[in-house]
């Protein structure tokens, strides 16, 4: 590699630093939730990371610069250990993104630690041990007995991502779902490729064009999901409720009715009040589990309206006995179960309306449903 190329090269890297930092500063708190923000964020900072050093090693292997050959030891321990933390922290996010509740929580997330930590501890004595890597008299790079296991982790992490994208992909019926799963799947693909060819670089690496163009893939799939999607509940906001439902009302009439649904916690205020909004983030999520799971069983559609108000809609069978209170009585008695383990139990209080006139807009049975969930809360005197 003549030195022009390699100055194209560090260049090419340095542009991606920027990149990185553009992201970071485009990419908002409320694009995801708090774990998964934070999970992409740390990726981008060790993706930084990496580059540093990798641009640093790669300018060493060609003379341009000459560190003394302890500063060469901290810079490849440092590269190595960027690469190894890119792919814990891409698999960790995937793990809240798609909400993986078996390492989310208990053993699974301790256990997901492990390779991690086994890949980490040899690099960090590899300077004492020479096992990850070691440098000839000449001062080249030399591949240690236990290289090869460091880059296990990195496979392992990159193996359970792709399969379980993979598997999400196939079963999802949801179109943003499966395009989430899609970008997860195709992102470790590139890497994968990427690792191939760069096995046969001898002197740089490209592993950190990989890396980014899974965060760009991440980014783009954040902002698409962003614009019909809350990102503290993954439900549908209040944006794609009024595109969806306002095309949905165009077509009711007396014999294809649709029933819209608005409801709110109870006492949701005093939860916020005692226990601090992080708990009360965890009640949202529990009522959206909720209207989810039930509203799915009846072929409806559910979102997030805005703070605790939520939507659904629900066409009923007209060849079957259909009773719009049926729902409402489902909906609290998964909240009831879910909220078990909680020192808070969640109920809500929810107004419909039946949608008849197709010439009827959508703001207006919106007022009517919630008109009857006021008179309702009314009535029980619970707070809104």
């Amino acid at each position: 590699m003549n030195n022009d190329v390699l100055i194209a090269f560090s260049v090419f890297q340095l542009t991606f630093l920027m990149l990185d930092i553009f992201i970071l500063v485009k990419t908002d708190r409320d694009i995801a939730r708090k774990d998964e923000y934070m999970w992409f964020y740390t990726l981008i900072g060790t993706h930084m990371a990496y580059l540093l050093f990798n641009n640093l090693w790669t300018l060493a292997e060609y003379d341009l610069i000459e560190p003394p050959r302890t500063a060469m030891m901290f810079i490849c321990t440092a590269s190595l250990w960027s690469v190894e933390n890119c792919a814990t922290f891409f698999f960790f996010f995937v793990v809240e993104k798609l909400q993986l509740k078996q390492l989310q929580s208990g053993v699974g997330r301790w256990l997901r630690w492990l390779p991690a930590a086994f890949s980490t501890l040899l690099i960090a004595t590899n300077p004492w041990t020479g096992l990850v890597f070691h440098f000839s008299e000449e001062g080249y790079f030399i591949h240690g007995l236990m290289y090869l296991s460091t880059l296990g982790a990195v496979t392992l992490y990159l193996l359970i991502v792709a399969v379980v994208a993979l598997v999400n992909m196939m079963r999802k019926k949801i179109r943003s779902l499966r395009r989430t799963n899609a970008t997860l799947f195709i992102s470790v693909l590139l890497i994968i490729v990427f690792v191939v060819v760069d096995g046969h670089l001898k002197k740089a690496s490209i592993l950190p064009a990989a890396v980014f163009s899974a965060i760009v893939g991440i980014f783009i799939t954040m902002q698409e999901a962003n614009i019909n999607s809350d990102a503290l509940t993954g439900m549908n906001n209040r944006r794609k409720a009024e595109d969806y439902l306002s095309d949905k009302v165009k077509n009711v009439s007396e014999k294809k009715p649709l029933y819209l649904y608005m409801g709110d916690l109870n006492n949701f205020k005093k939860i916020n009040d005692t226990y601090g909004h992080a708990v009360g983030d965890e009640a949202l999520i529990l009522c959206s589990q909720a209207l989810k799971q039930t509203i799915g069983r009846y072929g409806g559609f559910a979102a997030r309206y805005g703070g605790d108000e939520f939507l659904m809609s629900w066409q009923p069978d007209m060849d079957k006995k259909s009773d719009p209170e049926t729902i409402i009585t489902d909906v609290n008695a998964l909240l009831e179960e879910l909220s078990k383990e909680t020192p808070y139990r969640l109920m809500m209080t929810i107004g419909y309306t039946c949608c008849t006139d197709a010439k009827e807009p959508l703001v207006s049975y919106i007022r009517q449903a919630d008109s009857m969930l006021y008179q309702r809360k009314k009535a029980a005197k619970v707070g809104r």
